[in-house]
């Protein structure tokens, strides 16, 4: 006995009443609980749709789909950033090496002045209410057309929500693990902890341009390589 297409929509269904929202990954658990039941019904014909699903449900676990989901954001996320490494390794080689070591050795000259730990600490708030703000601005986009479509991608929603936000997340950790706690211990670094300084605020400077502006930039495109029949959604 073969699936429907009727069988296949309330499959679709099923997996939004047990908190799938993204649609990729209904299409995925779809495909593997249609191809379940129709094994199901082969050693056991006489039996229904509903109950055939159900078996087939049960074998997720107590925890239903939430493992399949969990897995699939950890694997989005691994590929954004995976993604912007790939971008930021560009400013790495020339010409934009070249200004990589200008903004890197700005910032290592600007470790001289005395209100130098003030100035970075303002380059880490700008960059991060910059991303906070994008993260705003993205949910609005998305509801709008999430409504509209009644389709929702997890890629799509890491790389305008979830991805922005670990990204903030890591800077924040990062000038609380590496920076000095006050200007005057800031101002008496060594040499090695200014050039240290130096290479992360340069880095910040690239990862924000990168996940605020190079991306966003190459959204649509990144979805089709991820997502075949996005561009048709």
């Amino acid at each position: 006995m073969k699936l429907t297409q009727n069988h296949i929509q309330e499959l679709y269904k099923f997996t939004r009443k047990h908190y799938v929202e993204y649609y990729d990954v209904q299409s995925e658990l779809v495909d593997h609980l249609a191809n379940d039941i129709e094994e199901i019904w082969i050693e056991n014909p006489n039996l229904s749709f509903e109950d055939a699903r159900d078996k087939s449900f049960k074998k997720f676990g107590v925890f239903g789909f939430m493992n399949v989901v969990e897995q699939k954001q950890t694997q989005m996320t691994k590929r954004y950033f995976k993604i912007i490494l790939k971008f930021i390794k560009e400013w790495f080689r020339l010409p934009k090496i070249v200004l990589t070591a200008l903004l890197f050795l700005g910032f290592y000259q600007l470790q001289k002045l005395p209100n130098a730990y003030n100035m970075y600490i303002a380059v880490f708030i700008v960059v991060i209410l910059l991303e906070c703000y994008t993260i705003i601005k993205n949910s609005r986009k998305l509801k709008k057309k999430t409504d509209k479509t009644g389709k929702k991608w997890m890629f799509e929603n890491i790389i305008a929500i979830n991805g922005i936000g670990n990204s903030a997340l890591i800077l924040l950790y990062a000038f609380d693990f590496l920076f000095p706690d006050n200007a005057k211990d800031f101002l008496l670094m060594g040499d090695f902890r200014k050039a240290l300084s130096a290479a992360i605020i340069t880095l910040l400077i690239l990862f924000g341009y990168v996940s605020l502006i190079v991306i966003p930039k190459k959204a649509e495109e990144l979805l089709q390589e991820t997502y075949p029949e996005y561009k048709f959604s």
